[in-house]
């Protein structure tokens, strides 16, 4: 398509300088014999670069976030009224807000099923280089989101964390459990520095992210939203938009180049064993956008009546 529309744009113009000499040379046959042998090399070159130029400058649009919404409740068979206008809700919300674009990967975890619950909001394509979720074990799938209840039990998200930049990434998690197990709920490798691992609730190990480092952290509170997010100057603990542990420093480089998984990590003996309803992953929050963000999450989640 690209090379039939530089031919056809351009047409007019090769037939220009084709024709032109034509008029002004001179009878001398030897001077426009010379002329005639070299227009083929001419037009060639002519054509070439009308080809290369059209090809630049012709792009292929990017979707829409509601598009992307849309597309989303197609993949994933939403039929419920209820869920897909929650979606498109959410969805402007977070654009709204200037928030959608801090995202790479957002798993809503609605419908109940494997097909249903694996699809990456934010690029809605069934292939490992759009983050689509592959389940591993056995999950419990349900209308109010995916329990990983052991440590067979969890979903590869296919996005390493060499793709992350350690100064500006989050990632986080919606649990609708409430419970004092130890466990990691999202996260890369137990065994591999620097970990990049995030447990709601842990009395025996540690939550780590590019150089955050909280040990035996037990909150009270194990439903809602919880988030670690890195930005330029700390990383930073969120339950519930609250703000409970921080680095207070700035990041430090380095991934175990691992996938991050949901519901557990690699190389771990033991899981949070609690109901996601969301996770995401992404770029670093501030703390008034992850006050925002927490608003929108919940709002999202009482829409689909999972509060």
């Amino acid at each position: 398509m690209k090379v039939e529309t530089a031919l056809c744009n351009n047409f007019y113009l090769l037939m220009f300088y084709r024709l032109l000499p034509e008029k002004f040379l001179n009878e001398d046959p030897i001077i426009k014999n010379k002329y005639m042998k070299r227009m083929p090399r001419l037009l060639s070159v002519l054509l070439l670069l009308s080809v290369i130029t059209s090809c630049g400058k012709h792009t292929t649009p990017q979707p829409s976030p509601a598009e992307l919404a849309q597309s989303y409740i197609s993949n994933a068979r939403i039929t419920d009224s209820v869920q897909a206008a929650a979606v498109k809700v959410f969805v402007n919300q977070l654009e709204n807000s200037s928030l959608w674009s801090k995202f790479l990967a957002i798993y809503p975890m609605i419908g109940g099923t494997t097909s249903s619950t694996k699809w990456n909001l934010k690029d809605p394509r069934d292939a490992d280089e759009a983050y689509r979720l592959t389940f591993h074990g056995s999950p419990a799938f349900a209308d109010t989101g995916v329990l990983f209840p052991t440590i067979a039990d969890y979903a590869d998200t296919h996005l390493n964390d060499n793709t992350l930049q350690f100064n500006n990434s989050s990632i986080s998690y919606y649990s609708l459990t409430q419970n004092a197990i130890s466990g990691y709920d999202i996260g890369c490798n137990d065994n591999i520095f620097p970990y990049n691992e995030f447990a709601i609730y842990h009395a025996a190990d540690a939550a780590e992210w590019f150089g955050y480092h909280a040990l035996a952290i037990t909150p009270a509170v194990t439903k809602g939203f919880f988030m670690l997010s890195a930005t330029e100057n700390d990383v930073k603990r969120y339950d519930n938009s609250v703000v409970v542990n921080s680095r207070g420093a700035s990041p430090k480089n380095g991934s175990t180049n691992f996938p991050v998984l949901i519901g557990n990590v690699a190389r771990d003996s033991v899981c949070g064993q609690k109901v996601c309803a969301l996770a995401t992953i992404g770029y670093g929050f501030t703390d008034q956008e992850v006050i925002t963000l927490n608003q929108i999450v919940h709002d999202f989640e009482l829409a689909l009546k999972r509060k």
